[in-house]
């Protein structure tokens, strides 16, 4: 028996839109490794049930990691923060501003805007670069 990806999202507590985008994109969700996906006729895109249900019970587990504390260290510059990570800056200024993942990895929260500029606490940009780089190799 299989689940549709509009159900399974509901599930999870997720827009169907980031599923569908983590389950074609390296089939990592927030560091989580998705359940096999089937496309069938009329590209409705399902799961398979039970699959679908122990990553639920899993999802629903997971403790996320907390962010890091104010450090007092001097703020880090979107620029220097999408080099850290090894992404374009613009990717990290689009995924901050609208709140989308990157390869499932959430951005650094932006702590001040000076000048249109974004900023970021320096320990904040070291967890989401080492997490992204992680990401990125399951996915490979």
């Amino acid at each position: 028996m299989y689940m549709r990806l509009d159900v399974f999202a509901e599930l999870l507590g997720v827009l169907p839109g980031e599923l569908l985008h983590a389950a074609r994109t390296g089939g990592l969700l927030d560091g989580m490794t998705l359940p096999r996906r089937r496309q069938v006729r009329g590209a409705a895109v399902m799961f398979d049930h039970a699959e679908a249900m122990a990553f639920a019970v899993s999802w629903r587990a997971r403790t996320p990691e907390p962010a890091p504390a104010p450090s007092g260290a001097p703020l880090v510059a979107l620029d220097a923060a999408a080099e850290e990570a090894g992404i374009a800056p613009l990717a990290l200024w689009q995924a901050v501003k609208t709140g989308k993942k990157l390869r499932g990895v959430a951005p650094p929260a932006a702590e001040k805007s000076a000048h249109g500029q974004l900023l970021f606490e320096p320990a904040a940009v070291a967890q989401f670069a080492q997490r992204y780089r992680s990401a990125l190799k399951k996915s490979e």
